[in-house]
């Protein structure tokens, strides 16, 4: 049965429905697509393998960015070939998901996924990965003896890369950096290509080996958004524009129009009249609410877009913030930011808090450099949310 037209003749429970399923590109995410697209379609064609490193603190988007593209694959390849059984089955401890093609000739896996555990070992990481690519290592296994069999399951299987997502806890536990680089070096050599997803000082893997250096050279560094009151005009004590707005809009108001934008067709939030995202007083109040992290701005404003849908409202407004906010936080009302008057906003508001280096090493060095040049990323299109 075909939906009705208007938003307001769903029922509740469809329209929240819809607001969880819709995801959106930022610039990032973007940026993250085209990275491990180019790695992907040209897996298999040099003498070894490449790789790259997506990095960045908790909430900026990183999973969510590789889920994407990972999704966009998986679509791709199954429209190739709609033979046999594709699938996407779960992996604990992580958003991300293997591709998986059941045929006559046997089972291919373009891509497959590894979840690096807390205080990983070497055999545990290397168990992982076997486990990973469905390679049966036999206890008191020898090095030499689990390469072969993983080669032989990379050229039977057709994998062309290995996401590792939680890198980082490689870096955080007891194994030695030295042993992580054999395991990424054993797959590059059998021509794979290597993802590794993680916070920032997941870049001390490049102090392992040369080649896991090549790896973090090439990186994708994700940040916070950025937002300011100095982004706006001239603002009244209610938070309103004075005058005529002649300045650009800056990437962060981007994104809040292009998640309130009101497209029939393909409108992120359930609601048929636009809740004024991008405005001062609501931009600024989810900015500061969310520290500029997608990965928690994303779920405050589908918890204040559900609680309007189940109230009647038509669009979502502060009231609907607070009350989410101030579940998600636990928060004093005195410090709900959407309580608080415009005035009292603009007083406790500053850019983000700054960036911590928590890398150490050449790894420091490489996101200090990163750091300072200055990115003009730009919101493009409107689908996303979890980290």
């Amino acid at each position: 049965m075909q939906k009705p037209k208007k938003f307001a003749d769903w029922k509740p429970r469809d329209r929240v429905a819809y607001l969880k399923q819709r995801m959106f590109e930022t610039a990032d995410s973007q940026r993250i697509d085209q990275r491990l697209f180019r790695l992907f379609d040209t897996a298999g064609t040099g003498p070894e393998g490449d790789g790259a490193f997506i990095v960045g603190e908790t909430g900026v988007g990183k999973t969510t960015g590789v889920r994407l593209f990972t999704d966009r694959i998986y679509e791709e390849l199954r429209a190739e070939d709609p033979s046999g059984t594709w699938s996407r089955p779960e992996i604990a401890g992580t958003d991300l998901r293997p591709i998986v093609h059941e045929t006559e000739k046997g089972i291919k896996r373009p891509i497959a996924v590894v979840y690096v555990g807390k205080n990983t070992t070497f055999n545990s990481f290397l168990g992982d990965t076997a486990d990973a690519i469905q390679v049966n290592l036999p206890a008191g296994f020898k090095f030499g003896e689990a390469q072969i069999r993983v080669n032989k399951a990379v050229k039977r299987q057709g994998i062309k890369m290995i996401i590792f997502d939680e890198a980082q806890h490689i870096v955080e536990g007891n194994m030695n950096t030295y042993d992580a680089g054999d395991v990424f070096k054993l797959l590059i050599k059998s021509r794979v290509q290597v993802v590794c997803v993680g916070l920032t000082h997941a870049l001390d893997l490049a102090t392992a080996n040369d080649q896991l250096d090549r790896l973090v050279k090439k990186k994708v560094v994700l940040e916070p958004f950025r937002c300011t009151v100095n982004d706006y005009p001239e603002l009244d004590k209610k938070g309103n524009i004075v005058g005529d707005e002649v300045q650009e809009p800056t990437e962060f108001r981007e994104l809040m129009a292009l998640i309130d934008r009101r497209d029939a067709a393909d409108c992120v939030l359930p609601f048929d009249k636009p809740s004024k995202l991008s405005t001062p007083d609501m931009a600024l109040r989810i900015h500061q609410a969310g520290g500029g992290f997608i990965g928690r701005i994303m779920p405050l404003i589908y918890e204040a877009a559900t609680l309007a849908i189940y109230d009647g409202s038509a669009w979502i407004n502060k009231s609907h913030f607070a009350e989410a906010y101030r579940e998600s936080s636990q928060c004093d009302d005195k410090d709900n930011w959407f309580l608080m008057e415009f005035p009292s906003v603009d007083a406790g508001f500053g850019s983000i808090r700054q960036k911590k280096l928590v890398s150490t090493g050449l790894a420091k060095k490489q996101l200090e450099r990163h750091m300072s040049k200055r990115s003009r990323r730009r919101v493009s299109d409107a689908i996303a949310g979890r980290d």
